[in-house]
């Protein structure tokens, strides 16, 4: 990996059930800080993590957080609004912007920040992968997600998104409306990852209904 064979033996030792503080750590040295951001939120993914502090505070180091930035996300949670998400963000550096913004909604999310807002905040200027956590989450209401993609090119997608929500809620009729509309969207290839992970997750009944509804098999 990357050439370097400690980071080699390191992912392996923890591939084989060891903490991947050592990979991120060794990540960080080569100056591969993206790529070891990236291997952080993996591993934070295992409910079992190791070394989930240290890990964090990897992902807090890699975003470049300034001193009262976890306190000023705490308030943040306890009062979200779209003006104060706008001064939180706007004097980010350009060079640190997407780590800072991934760490920042994970940091709000598990601080239990309201969803539907974080969805808001968080999606203005686009979608990154934390958004599909979000959706999955059971925290966003569908129709939130839909608006977010009313009159957009990617609209497919949101849609996709809102399917998603809707299964976590447990509502059947909207999982089958949204995945119905997101498959008849001319760019449908947009909607895809939603609609396979929805149809992975969803039981035999289900599927068949996606089925008669015309939901594209992915």
């Amino acid at each position: 990996m990357f050439g370097d064979s400690q980071l080699t033996f390191l992912t392996r030792r923890w591939f084989n059930g060891d903490s991947s503080l050592p990979v991120v750590d060794r990540l960080r040295s080569m100056g591969f800080d993206d790529e070891a951001a990236a291997t952080a939120r993996l591993a934070l993914r295992d409910p079992e993590c190791r070394d989930r502090d240290a890990l964090e505070q990897a992902l807090h180091e890699i975003a470049s957080s300034p001193d009262g930035w976890l306190d000023a996300l705490a308030d943040f949670a306890r009062n979200p609004s779209l003006e104060r998400w706008e001064e939180l963000m706007q004097f980010v550096p350009e060079d640190v912007f997407y780590q800072r913004l991934r760490q920042t909604i994970a940091t709000l999310h598990r601080l239990g920040c309201e969803g539907n807002m974080l969805f808001r905040c968080a999606t203005k200027i686009g979608m990154t992968p934390d958004v599909f956590d979000l959706a999955t989450s059971g925290t966003v209401d569908p129709e939130v997600i839909e608006e977010r993609g009313a009159d957009s090119p990617a609209r497919a997608a949101w849609l996709g998104l809102a399917g998603q929500a809707a299964f976590a809620r447990g509502d059947r009729f909207a999982v089958i409306r949204y995945l119905r509309e997101a498959s008849r969207c001319e760019n449908n290839v947009l909607a895809w990852a939603s609609i396979s992970e929805v149809r992975r997750e969803a039981d035999a009944a289900l599927n068949d209904d996606l089925d008669r509804a015309g939901v594209a098999k992915v």
